[in-house]
Order: C-alpha cells, then sequence, then structure tokens
C-alpha cells in the first residue's frame, strides 16, 4: 500500500468541476494536482507524476468533448471508470453590477458552449471570452475588477 494519497490531475485546481468529480469518483483521500489544460492532465499521467486524471468525456448539453478522446488516443491511456456530476453554472459579477453593465463573460469553453443559448438571451451584446477554467475566470473577474 503506498504511503501518499492517490494524486489526482484535474482541470485548474480546487473548486473545478474535475475537482468535483475527482471528489465523487475517488473520494476524500487523494490530492488535487491542478493543470492548466486538458493536455496537461493526460501528460501527468503518462509521464507518472500523477497516478489519475480526471477530465469530461461528454456533456448533455454540448455533446463530446473529442479534444479528450484524442488525447486518450495519443497518450494510449485506458478509462478505467466513469461519474456523472451536475453542472450548475453561475453568471457571476462583482457587488453592484447590473446585467445590463456586463461587457465580457470569461470561461472555459465547455460552459461557454453549455451556456450559449441563455448568454445570448440574457446577454446579446456581451464578448465571449475562453479562459482557463471557471475558477480562475472568477479570480481574474475580482483582481482586475472587470465588468
Amino acid at each position: 500500500m503506498s504511503d501518499h494519497p492517490l494524486r489526482v490531475a484535474v482541470l485548474g485546481g480546487p473548486g473545478t468541476y474535475t475537482d468535483a468529480a475527482a471528489g465523487t469518483f475517488f473520494g476524500d483521500s487523494i490530492q488535487i494536482i491542478g493543470k492548466s489544460d486538458f493536455d496537461g492532465i493526460f501528460e501527468a499521467v503518462s509521464t507518472g507524476q500523477v497516478e489519475r486524471g480526471i477530465v469530461p468525456i461528454e456533456n448533455s448539453l454540448a455533446g463530446s468533448i473529442h479534444r479528450n478522446y484524442d488525447l486518450l488516443l495519443r497518450h494510449d491511456l485506458s478509462i478505467i471508470g466513469e461519474t456523472q456530476i451536475h453542472i450548475a453554472h453561475q453568471l457571476i459579477a462583482l457587488p453592484g453590477v447590473e446585467l445590463a453593465d456586463v461587457k465580457k463573460v470569461y470561461s472555459h469553453p465547455q460552459p461557454l458552449a453549455q451556456c450559449e443559448q441563455t448568454l445570448s438571451n440574457l446577454l446579446p451584446e456581451a464578448e465571449q471570452i475562453s479562459a482557463r477554467d471557471t475558477v480562475s475566470s472568477v479570480k481574474q473577474l475580482i483582481e482586475q475588477n472587470i465588468t
């Protein structure tokens, strides 16, 4: 038996959806290793930096995430299991910012795709900007005082 917790690579880090999926699948006795992109997760597993990686393969709204299928084949790794988690996206703004004042929406490309219809209805003029992950988008919003 190992003398360290199972190391699991996820997109971003604590608070992300892949972090939630890792906790659901493996339980609490794991060490989360955040990566900036899906390539980094696959690389970490392939090189032995971590024992496992969690990546989304499919979403009920946006469909299959083809990039991760490609990475799975490229790195010659296998799927060992699956878990499903409920995704509940939130539109977050700084205190006092009204919906009409929102000019930019930052998020990972998957949530942007999953929320495409809602965003076009609520914020038809807002620019959608791809970011590393949802958690870093919120940090950026706060640190840069973005409206």
